[in-house]
């Protein structure tokens, strides 16, 4: 089974004197085109060059110098993977390394606890970027690489489902933090405990013990736009078309409201019958009267008497009637 590992670095050896005095580490990074090419990667000790990778080296594995927002990392790493007995001795599992244990001996390279503890200080950290440069790019999510983005697309990835961590990033907690004593919250510059043993942070500071000190983002991430299908949609387009359904869902819902309200009582009264046949019967005879006296001719001759009026005879008027099925009366 082949090994293969993404990255690439070179080892410079180090003296005593730089286990006790302060030295210079500088690394330059100079990102590629839009295309990935040119671009390089150069390492310097007190400002002498010590390696260096061009991005025109990288074609032969079908890379590239890298091109997205990064961060720095300083801390003492030690890996079991770097260093250590490979292949694992014969009847050493290689699974325990702690020091002091007799039995995860085999597993430790000689001499490793002697090492331990270890530690370093660092004295200051300084980041330059080169001014009015299309490849310099200041922030953490950039137009050419929506990292923001990216990471709510793929949520769960970034997330501790099984943790209870639904969300990548969680808000920063700004004081709060058990305390006994004023010190464990960085008092008295940073923070203070409380009576009721909670720590206060100053306004510089923040993190549950007020260790921390209050930064922002000087250079937030552009507003993402959300896209649907092949037509973008930006948030605040979004909050209008939203903003103007629920006006349409209101109005409709007042206009049929008030159309109900004007049908109450509207209804003439029913007149007086003495059987549901009777009723039906005046309403014909009437109808035809109507529809006799808007075309002129002579209402309908009938040998019978005449048409039942319910409003009188002094009163002819279109009378609207409320039809309920007497099956349905008790």
């Amino acid at each position: 089974m082949n090994y293969q590992s993404d990255a690439i670095s070179a080892n410079t050896d180090l003296t005593k004197d730089y286990f006790k005095h302060h030295h210079k580490y500088r690394v330059e990074w100079e990102p590629p085109h839009e295309d990935g090419t040119e671009g390089y990667l150069r390492w310097y000790l007190d400002g002498k060059f010590l390696y260096g990778i061009k991005g025109e080296s990288l074609g032969l594995t079908k890379t590239e110098i890298p091109s997205e927002p990064m961060y720095l990392i300083m801390n003492t790493a030690v890996a079991s993977s770097w260093g250590f007995p490979k292949p694992c001795p014969e009847g050493c599992d290689c699974k325990c390394y702690e020091c002091g244990n007799p039995d995860c001996a085999c597993g430790r390279p000689d001499g490793f606890c002697e090492n331990l503890p270890a530690s370093f200080e660092i004295d200051y950290v300084r980041a330059y970027q080169a001014k009015n440069d299309s490849k310099h790019i200041l922030g953490c999510s950039t137009k050419q690489r929506p990292t923001a983005k990216f990471i709510m697309g793929h949520k769960k990835d970034y997330s501790n489902w099984e943790g209870g961590q639904r969300e990548p990033l969680q808000p920063i907690q700004h004081g709060g933090g058990y305390c006994n004593k004023d010190k464990q919250c960085g008092y008295p510059s940073k923070g203070a405990c409380s009576n009721i043993k909670r720590c206060v942070c100053e306004d510089e500071f923040t993190g549950p013990m007020c260790l921390s000190h209050r930064g922002f983002d000087d250079n937030p991430p552009p507003v993402e736009e959300l896209k649907i299908g092949r037509v973008m949609i930006s948030p605040a387009f979004s909050a209008m078309v939203s903003f103007a359904a629920i006006a349409f869902i209101v109005f409709v819902g007042v206009t049929v409201f008030l159309k109900k309200r004007s049908r109450v009582g509207g209804y003439d009264p029913l007149p007086p019958k003495d059987n549901d046949g009777e009723m039906v019967r005046a309403m014909q005879q009437q109808r035809q009267q109507q529809g006799a006296s808007a075309t002129g001719a002579a209402p309908y001759q009938q040998t019978g008497p005449a048409a039942y009026n319910p409003m009188g005879a002094d009163q002819q008027k279109t009378v609207t009637y409320c039809m309920i099925d007497g099956r349905l009366l008790e």
